[in-house]
């Protein structure tokens, strides 16, 4: 099985422009992602698609090959898309360029199951770290069905919790007292998913999704993978056990930070 993975990098962002460049432990955000994906062992072949020479140039200093495209792509995937058509493989990974903090062996094993299974698309999911990210529209949830793959991608909070908000609404306001009550465990055992920004596809899958025009739901939420999921496809989730924080904010650049200096004080 032959898989690249392709990082869309372009450096515009409606809730953090430029992120990429942020400094992470003293080096730019793309960078680590690099490194973070060079490691990923299913992993055959890597790119960095990306509209700024600034990102490309420390996504070289990294060891990435880049593709500099000043096209108006409706999405990271089209963009993915693009790298895809020039460079052929059997499976591709898109590795969002804020995401550097996933394990690349979970990721490696998922590509694996993905490589041997008939699904055409796929993606990561992990349970939901802290109650208060269900309410957070920068932390994207995934509900799903009984064989695990998707059945709608929100920013809002599903599903929603109507038993454990009634108990909390009768004796003060609903989402002050319900926010303290939530468990790591709770949030799992209420299907209670967050959804990572990594997908796979089949060459063909891609094209199709590359070839739709952005719908109307994907417009609304401002998510990509409702494309796919509004136009009747499926698309198979991978369960992953650490729930990784993905930068969104300048905000999440701290949190960032402090996992990133423990573990290069437990290697």
């Amino acid at each position: 099985m032959d898989c690249i993975a392709v990082i869309p990098a372009r450096f515009a962002s409606t809730r953090f422009p430029g992120k990429l460049l942020a400094a992470v432990a003293g080096r730019p955000l793309i960078e680590h992602v690099v490194e973070l994906t060079g490691t990923i062992s299913a992993v055959d072949r890597m790119f960095v698609a990306t509209d700024d020479e600034r990102i490309a140039a420390a996504a070289r200093k990294a060891g990435a090959d880049v593709v500099l495209s000043n096209d108006d792509f409706a999405s990271g995937t089209d963009r993915v898309a693009d790298v895809a058509a020039r460079h052929p493989a059997d499976v591709i990974v898109n590795v969002q360029g804020d995401e550097l903090l996933i394990d690349p062996s979970a990721v490696s094993a998922a590509i694996e199951r993905f490589g041997a299974s008939r699904n055409e698309l796929g993606t990561l999911r992990a349970s939901l770290a802290e109650r208060q990210d269900l309410w957070d529209p920068n932390v994207v949830k995934v509900v799903i069905d009984d064989s695990e793959r998707a059945l709608y991608f929100s920013r809002a909070p599903i599903p929603f919790p109507r038993a454990t908000w009634q108990q909390a609404s009768a004796d003060g306001p609903a989402i002050e007292r319900w926010l303290p009550r939530a468990t790591r465990a709770t949030s799992t055992e209420a299907g209670v998913w967050t959804h990572l920004g990594v997908y796979l596809y089949r060459p063909q899958a891609l094209r199709r999704w590359a070839s739709m025009a952005p719908s109307r739901l994907e417009l609304i939420e401002g998510l990509e993978q409702l494309r796919v999921l509004e136009a009747g496809e499926t698309m198979q989730t991978y369960l992953i056990n650490e729930t990784v924080p993905g930068v969104n904010t300048p905000a999440d650049l701290e949190r960032a930070e402090a996992v990133v200096a423990a573990r290069a004080t437990d290697a």
